[in-house]
């Protein structure tokens, strides 16, 4: 395995950016295939119909459940660093096969690679955005991050207005090979190996010259009998953070597919035109852009969980509102506070999830995290269908309220992160290293 080379230029405001646009990629892709479904359809030598359609669109997420669940078996194996490179450079690459598909068949398999190497960088970045953050900035470099994921949404649809008439959808997918072609090289030279990894490999000189350089504390040797990777997750100081991670993030998900499956719909049948309908989902995902930045702070003040649970149940609240005949204006702003507690919280619960696992099994617990999402996001779209299937749309807006009613209360029950650190003898610095930083968190 290669050796990660620090050096001067390796600072954590670089590897922040590196871990943003890597997810500003991501969601590029994942967005392109709504944005090029209509002329899809309408073009018959696509061979694409109405029906495998919709399963083309599960490939992907499907892709993004087994990619997840890869990335925690392996990362401590391979190395973070470089299947972080190799994710990037894989969904990019498929995103291209994308661009040359002949048919509808090798264009789903594609879809489902792009999904692989999706679900495999999501927990990577996540961990790498955790550990490269100054101490006490953990949550908001990992909000920063996620706010990626819209907006590169934002940006396919917005190149899609214009791309799609001009060149057809095959010029979208295209334009997903340039992270391979720019970015990867970036990656390659300038993203370090996580220093905690390093250091429990035995490489501790290069470990500490890594958080030196990217201008970090110092990370702190295992204890004894602790347990790394996915072994780790399951052990009596850790199950009950994992389990409450997997629902907090399957509630999440939920929400999140749900919403932007089906809100312009639900808008749509409770009277307002397809152009506003749309405005909602706009709205939506601006909410979740923008506010996650913010409130994160407050996540490294005050902790995460009082945070994300507030988050869920404004949006719990605001959900409601819009189920109502209130002004339009308003329902804009609930829509945008919806978007802000749902999205907005996933984007809050994969930093959550980075921070609350130790350094020895934070990929393997970020990506049960987003593996177990996987479930309720897949779920969520074919659930609210069958709900509004009866021909009714309210009850829609009360399973999304109830959901993220039931998040919030899961948020406040996952154990502090005090609670899981190790015992002071245990995390002691060594003779050898006595200015070896005590930071609990890493």
């Amino acid at each position: 395995m290669p050796r990660s080379k620090p050096t001067a230029q390796t600072s954590a405001r670089l590897v922040l950016l590196i871990c943003a646009l890597s997810i500003v990629f991501e969601g590029y892709d994942m967005v392109a295939y709504g944005v090029t479904l209509p002329s899809m359809l309408a073009d018959p030598s696509w061979g694409l119909s109405t029906e495998y359609a919709g399963v083309v669109g599960s490939y992907a997420l499907i892709g993004m459940l087994a990619g997840s669940i890869a990335c925690g078996a392996v990362s401590d194996l391979v190395g973070r660093r470089w299947l972080m490179i190799g994710s990037t450079a894989w969904y990019s690459l498929w995103t291209g096969v994308c661009a040359l598909a002949p048919d509808a068949t090798l264009f789903g398999v594609a879809r489902f690679m792009v999904g692989f190497g999706v679900g495999a960088l999501i927990p990577l970045a996540a961990a790498m955005a955790v550990e490269f953050a100054p101490k006490g900035r953990a949550h908001a470099h990992s909000a920063v991050v996620w706010a990626g994921y819209p907006a590169g949404g934002v940006l396919a649809s917005l190149l899609g207005l214009w791309v799609v008439d001009a060149f057809g959808p095959r010029a979208m997918y295209a334009i997903g090979t340039i992270p391979l072609i720019l970015f990867v090289p970036l990656m390659v030279r300038h993203l370090p190996e996580s220093p905690s990894l390093l250091l429990a490999r035995g490489r501790q000189a290069e470990a500490f010259a890594v958080a030196d350089a990217a201008g970090i504390d110092r990370p702190l040797p295992p204890m004894a009998d602790e347990r790394t990777g996915p072994r780790g997750l399951f052990t009596r100081r850790l199950w009950l953070t994992t389990v409450l991670m997997g629902v907090l993030s399957a509630c999440g998900l939920m929400l999140t597919y749900g919403l932007n499956t089906w809100l312009p719909k639900i808008m749509e049948s409770t009277g307002f035109g397809s152009g506003s309908a749309l405005g909602f989902l706009l709205a939506l995902n601006a909410g979740a852009i923008l506010v996650p930045i913010v409130v994160s702070r407050a996540s490294d003040r005050i902790g995460a969980q009082v945070v994300t649970a507030g988050t869920l149940a404004a949006a719990a609240v605001a959900i409601i509102v819009l189920s109502t005949h209130a002004p339009i204006g308003l329902l804009y702003v609930m829509a945008f506070v919806a978007g802000a507690g749902t999205i907005g919280a996933q984007v809050l619960i994969y930093g959550f999830a980075a921070a609350s696992f130790p350094a020895s099994c934070r990929a393997a617990g970020t990506a049960w995290t987003a593996s177990v999402g996987r479930i309720g996001g897949i779920a969520g779209p074919t659930l609210v269908g069958l709900v509004i299937a009866g021909g009714s749309v309210s009850p829609a807006f009360y399973l999304f309220a109830g959901v993220a009613c039931f998040g919030a209360v899961v948020s406040l029950l996952v154990p502090r992160r005090r609670e899981l650190r190790a015992p002071a003898a245990s995390a002691a610095p060594t003779a050898a290293e006595p200015t070896l930083a005590a930071d609990p968190g890493r």
